[in-house]
């Protein structure tokens, strides 16, 4: 009888193993896809990640001398004893071009001759008109580019100049007309023009940075 129990066990075993074996049913096909998940929110950016501040803007810097073009001083080539009631001479600005002339600004100054004061000198804006002891006028003309002329005129008609109050000169060319920097000052921020032929030789030579 257990003979009989246990040969029906292993058929028993035997017909389950068939039942499971591969060749017995196919796979079903793969289903579609699912739509794929909504993104989280970004995690925060670490301390070493973070984006650093934008600097304060730094303040404008002074006017440089890129574009202006000056001269050194240039001596006078008046006679000593001028005995006529004017007289003139011509100074050589090779830089003066025609559009300078007509849309820039030129400036002439004129160093006084030590001689005629104690030994000391004066720097001076033309034109200008002494009076009094010295009946002088001097001024300049800009007739064609590239020359800068001189003169010098005895304000009492019919007396001679005598002698020239300057013995050098100099001349500074600012190309492209007037600055918009402002009217409160050199460097000003108010959007004014300024007209550099009211400004002393000192605030020329300081605004552009011109060695004296």
């Amino acid at each position: 009888m257990k003979s009989k129990i246990k040969f029906l066990s292993y058929l028993v075993l035997a017909v389950l193993i068939v039942s499971c074996s591969k060749d017995d049913g196919e796979d079903g096909a793969i289903g579609p896809q699912g739509a794929q998940g909504e993104q989280g929110p970004a995690g925060a950016t670490g301390a070493d990640g973070q984006e650093g501040a934008q600097g304060e803007t730094g303040e404008q810097g002074a006017t440089g001398t890129a574009n202006v073009i000056y001269s050194d001083w240039i001596d006078s080539e008046f006679a000593a004893n001028i005995a006529s009631s004017s007289a003139s001479f011509s100074i050589s600005a090779p830089l003066m071009t025609d559009d300078i002339i007509d849309e820039g600004v030129v400036l002439v100054f004129g160093r006084s001759n030590p001689s005629l004061i104690n030994g000391d000198t004066n720097v001076y804006p033309l034109p200008i008109v002494f009076g009094a002891a010295r009946q002088q006028s001097y001024y300049f003309r800009l007739e064609q580019a590239e020359q800068l002329d001189i003169v010098v005129v005895a304000n009492e008609e019919g007396e001679d100049v005598g002698t020239p109050f300057f013995g050098e000169y100099r001349y500074v060319l600012i190309p492209g007309g007037q600055s918009t920097e402002g009217s409160g000052g050199p460097g000003g921020l108010s959007g004014k023009p300024i007209d550099y032929s009211k400004m002393s030789y000192k605030e020329i030579i300081e605004h552009f940075n011109i060695p004296n």
